[in-house]
């Protein structure tokens, strides 16, 4: 009995070793040399962050400010892209707060409830924001020719973004990412305008 599960053993570790790409149903899974991948350099750049692991999360918050424009600046951001940087949780978070701090439909009857409302749903989960802040502090536009990005690393899931905006406009933003469906996500940013 024990020869029969050590040649069965010995048949799925050599089974494994071979050079065959196979998927777990044993199928031969074919390679992918499509070009249409690497149209959009952000998304090239976060999938390449994913494969290599040490290091990934800060290559993938420097792929956030690639410019898909060789004629646009050094370093841009993309206000298509925010929606999906950020989990589903923290984008909500950010909609909410600036719905209150920032330009608002609201009356001045309805403003006291919904920051009450804001609070209470928020402040257990996150650091309140009190004025309008947008992720990175970011403006109502593209940003096509940010001066100068700098990210230092905190600890594996937490950076410091230093953004130049140009224009005197410059920020320093606490960014805690999460894990999740084998990218990252930014689940919180704390902006801070510098002077």
């Amino acid at each position: 009995m024990k020869s029969l599960y050590t040649l069965t053993a010995l048949f799925f570790m050599l089974a494994g070793c071979t050079n065959h790409s196979q998927n777990p149903a044993g199928t031969s899974v074919k390679k992918s040399t499509d070009q249409s991948l690497h149209k959009d350099p952000l998304k090239t750049d976060m999938e390449l962050a994913i494969v290599n692991h040490a290091g990934s999360a800060q290559r993938w918050l420097e792929s956030i400010f690639r410019c898909t424009d060789p004629s646009s600046g050094k370093y841009c951001y993309y206000l298509d892209k925010e929606e999906a940087l950020c989990t589903k949780q923290f984008w909500k978070f950010l909609q909410d707060s600036n719905e209150i701090y920032g330009p608002s439909n609201l009356t001045d009857e309805e403003l006291p409830k919904a920051e009450a409302a804001y609070k209470a749903k928020w402040k257990k989960i996150y650091p309140l924001y009190t004025e309008e802040t947008w992720l990175f502090g970011r403006g109502n536009d593209d940003a096509l020719d940010i001066k100068d990005v700098k990210i230092d690393k905190i600890t594996e899931s937490k950076f410091i973004v230093f953004i130049d905006y140009g224009d005197n406009i410059r920020t320093k933003n606490e960014v805690q990412l999460v894990s999740e469906q084998g990218s990252y996500k930014i689940d919180y940013c704390k902006t801070t305008f510098l002077h």
